[in-house]
């Protein structure tokens, strides 16, 4: 099941109680996908839904159980007696600092489940069958989401227990470039590194990790490198190409892969730049070949606002037809409302294949 299919069963799945554990390969957005669903279910409910999150890899038991000290309970009868009284645990805390039971609806993600010790994922079987783990409990409204590499992934993953593996539903996460690029779009990511994912899904959605430890290309690293290189844009606002991002992306994504980056990147800096196709939508050169064409229409996706969209749009016309799709696709994904602008809805009307995509993507 990809991202995009997940998203639409998650209000049922979390309605209904069940814990959920999701496992795939390293990189691929898991921890971000939680956080939107608390978006999302915050949105629809009209009323804030709490965030918890513990790191199960680094835990201990007592981590997860409470540190044990010496307290009093005092019996029906009056009499005191001495007993040992645990800390509350970190993960009964918001990541905004309040405790849970502050919140009617939440979600505790534990991540990394499955590179917990296995005393770790024992002690935390109780939290994905009844919420609650000695004297602790999250509030009834509350569910709890696990997440996890899989056991061909070198993650340091131990060995599962089955009477974990029956108190939850276990979804495998498949990649799919277009959830990627959606979320990429709204996360304003650089768009160069769009089109480099879209062109070279083989090396971004690689299947497994390297036969030789060192980095390595996922959507995950892709992403921290462009952050890092956005910060880096010279006074044309264009990624650096020389040496030292070359050796600082290698260092990211490996070279192999920034090898293939770079040469994308450079690639772009070749194409006319927005405002000379703003300016002169019929002379701006508009190249026929695909890898230039997407660069450029992922380029136009990424600026385009109100004011700006009829003159892409008569500068799209000019590129292979399969463009059009893209380009509407990514603007409409980055900006929903220019869907309304009437050359947008001229457009539309004027071509089939273009109401198919923004229906589709509509409905995802």
């Amino acid at each position: 099941m990809n991202f995009l299919q997940l998203r639409g069963r998650m209000p049922a799945l979390l309605d209904s109680g069940v814990s959920i554990e999701l496992i795939s390969a390293p990189g691929r957005g898991k921890s971000e996908f939680v956080r939107q669903t608390v978006d999302v279910m915050t949105a629809r409910d009209k009323e804030e839904w709490g965030y918890a999150e513990l790191f199960l890899a680094t835990q201990t038991p007592p981590d997860l159980i409470g540190y044990m000290f010496k307290g009093e309970l005092q019996l029906d009868n009056g009499q005191r007696i001495s007993i040992t009284d645990p800390t509350m645990p970190p993960w009964m805390v918001t990541t905004t600092g309040k405790p849970v039971w502050e919140y009617k609806r939440g979600l505790l993600h534990l991540e990394e489940f499955a590179q917990g010790q296995p005393d770790v994922k024992a002690s935390a079987a109780e939290l994905l069958l009844n919420r609650r783990l000695g004297k602790w409990r999250l509030p009834e409204g509350w569910s709890v989401i696990a997440s996890s590499n899989r056991t061909s992934d070198r993650s340091g993953v131990t060995k599962a227990l089955d009477f974990v593996i029956n108190r939850r539903l276990e979804i495998h996460i498949s990649d799919d470039i277009n959830s990627w690029e959606n979320w990429a779009w709204q996360a304003k990511v650089e768009p160069l590194f769009i089109s480099f994912a879209a062109s070279n899904p083989q090396v971004v959605f690689t299947d497994g990790v390297p036969d030789k430890q060192g980095p390595w290309c996922t959507p995950r690293s892709l992403v921290m490198l462009s952050r890092i290189l956005e910060q880096m844009k010279d006074a044309d606002d264009r990624i650096p190409t020389k040496e030292d991002a070359v050796e600082l992306a290698a260092g990211m994504i490996g070279q192999a892969a920034a090898a293939s980056l770079f040469a994308h990147v450079r690639l772009g800096h070749e194409m006319p730049d927005f405002d000379e196709i703003i300016k002169q939508p019929k002379k701006a050169k508009a190249p026929q070949k695909a890898d230039a064409a997407m660069l450029v229409t992922y380029n136009l996706a990424a600026r385009v606002d109100d004011k700006t969209i009829s003159p892409c749009i008569e500068y799209m016309e000019r590129l292979p037809k399969e463009f059009a799709v893209i380009f509407a696709k990514g603007a409409c994904n980055r900006l929903p409302t220019i869907v309304m602008s009437d050359p947008m809805q001229k457009w539309i009307a004027a071509n089939s294949s273009l109401m198919t995509a923004l229906v589709d993507t509509n409905k995802k």
